[in-house]
């Protein structure tokens, strides 16, 4: 069994809420988000042929479990962002997520296949691409859900705590409820200084709302990183062995 239920959706999951935080709260350009989001997928192709050398030499599921707790590792790390991370340290947290999934994507087929007789092989590969593009579904509606609660939880605390008052509080949490989280980036109130104090609430319950999301995908990349080791393992098989000679 290939672990893609808890590893997928993490990881297409992030990639929403990152792409969100980056537009919504620091205001980055598309061009902006893009490159720093195409490390994502980006080491996939670079690290490819590399990746298919290191399931020779050692095993596809051993290269599996590592690219899952780096994944893992690198979306933890997305709970150091904040509205001042500049552009090089997210690309750097975000290149380590994305090393991970380099290293996680190739042995995902090879071992469903190598999982069931050779007259099975297309049907192997196609469950695995079936799983595969139901994480992709499943990832950003899940997270987006995970998202809009937390900021909706997070934004009372961040008001009350701010120096803005009844009338503008009520304002805010009134907006951004029935708006959606969305509006929070475009909250402009009766004037300017008011309106930055709105925007740093809804800039600090969104950084927590991406933390809690981040936190979710990183263990479920972790998860599934376990239950990896646990079902498909690290070891050497004979078949390892003979694709090595």
């Amino acid at each position: 069994m290939v672990p893609l239920p808890p590893g997928a959706p993490a990881r297409r999951g992030l990639v929403f809420v990152l792409s969100e935080y980056f537009g919504l709260v620091q205001h980055a350009s598309t061009l902006d988000i893009a490159i720093r989001l195409v490390a994502l997928n980006g080491f996939t192709v670079v690290l490819g042929p590399l990746v298919g050398r290191l399931m020779i030499r050692t095993t596809p599921g051993l290269v599996l479990v590592v690219g899952l707790v780096v994944a893992g590792i690198g979306a933890l790390l997305v709970t150091t962002f904040d509205p001042s991370s500049g552009a090089f340290a997210s690309a750097a947290v975000i290149g380590v997520l994305g090393i991970g999934i380099a290293l996680a994507t190739a042995p995902i087929t090879t071992i469903a296949v190598n999982s069931l007789p050779p007259r099975l092989a297309p049907t192997a590969g196609a469950a695995s691409n079936a799983l595969r593009q139901i994480g992709s579904v499943l990832g950003p509606a899940v997270f987006g859900v995970l998202l809009t609660s937390s900021t909706l939880n997070a934004l009372p605390g961040h008001l009350a705590a701010s120096d803005l008052g009844p009338a503008d509080k009520g304002q805010v949490l009134g907006m951004i409820s029935d708006a959606g989280i969305q509006a929070g980036a475009f909250l402009r109130l009766s004037s300017a200084s008011t309106t930055d104090e709105a925007r740093s609430v809804y800039a600090a319950s969104f950084t927590d709302a991406l933390h809690t999301c981040a936190l979710v995908g990183g263990i479920g990349l972790l998860a599934a990183a376990a239950i990896a080791l646990i079902t498909v393992g690290v070891r050497k098989t004979a078949h390892n062995a003979a694709a090595g000679s």
